[in-house]
C-alpha cells in the first residue's frame, strides 16, 4: 500500500472521528517513544480516534521506573486513561479489532500505529490493515490542525539529511 493511501485511511478515521468508533491500535512501543522524545505524547490524546494501547506495550514503560521517560510516559498514559484505553493482553488481542474495523463497510475504522510499517508489512500480518507510523500521523495531525507542521517532530527524532523526506 503507497504511503498516500496509508495516510488517507488514516485521515478517514479521523474524519470519522472517535464518536462514531474510528480506533488507533498501538502494536508496539517505538511509536509511544518517538512522541515522547519530538514532546508530542499529547498527539495520542487530541487526535480524534479512540487510542487503544496494549497492557504489555504500558508495562514496558512501568517496568522501567528507573529512567525518565519510563516514568513521564506511565504518568501520561494513567492520566490520560481514559481517553487513551489500555487493554489487556499483547498486541495480537487487538488483532480482532483491526479485522472488524477493515471489513467491507465496517463501522470503526481501524489503523494500526507501529515502529515500522514495513517491517508489519513484510511480516504479512493482518496483510489488509493500514499500518501507520509517528510520520504518517504527524501529516495527519498537521493536516486536522493538531499539529503546526510535521517537521516540529521529524526535528527531534531524525537524522538532519532525512528530515526533508518527511514532506
Amino acid at each position: 500500500m503507497d504511503e498516500t493511501a496509508t495516510r488517507d485511511a488514516l485521515l478517514t478515521a479521523v474524519q470519522i472521528g472517535r464518536e462514531h468508533g474510528g480506533m488507533l491500535l498501538v502494536l508496539d512501543a517505538a511509536p509511544i517513544h518517538s512522541l515522547w522524545i519530538a514532546r508530542h505524547l499529547h498527539l495520542l490524546v487530541e487526535i480524534d480516534l479512540t487510542v487503544i494501547i496494549p497492557e504489555s506495550i504500558r508495562g514496558i514503560f512501568a517496568a522501567h521506573q528507573d529512567c525518565r521517560k519510563g516514568r513521564e510516559v506511565l504518568a501520561f498514559l494513567d492520566r490520560h486513561t481514559p481517553p487513551l484505553v489500555i487493554s489487556s493482553g499483547g498486541p495480537e488481542a487487538l488483532y480482532g479489532l483491526l479485522e472488524g474495523g477493515q471489513e467491507a463497510g465496517g463501522a470503526r475504522p481501524a489503523v494500526a500505529l507501529v515502529g515500522s510499517c514495513a517491517d508489519w508489512q513484510a511480516s504479512g500480518a493482518l496483510e489488509h490493515v493500514r499500518f501507520v507510523d509517528v510520520q504518517d500521523l504527524a501529516v495527519v495531525a498537521e493536516k486536522v490542525g493538531l499539529l503546526e507542521s510535521v517537521i516540529d517532530i521529524a526535528h527531534a527524532i531524525e537524522l538532519p539529511g532525512e528530515i526533508a523526506a518527511w514532506r
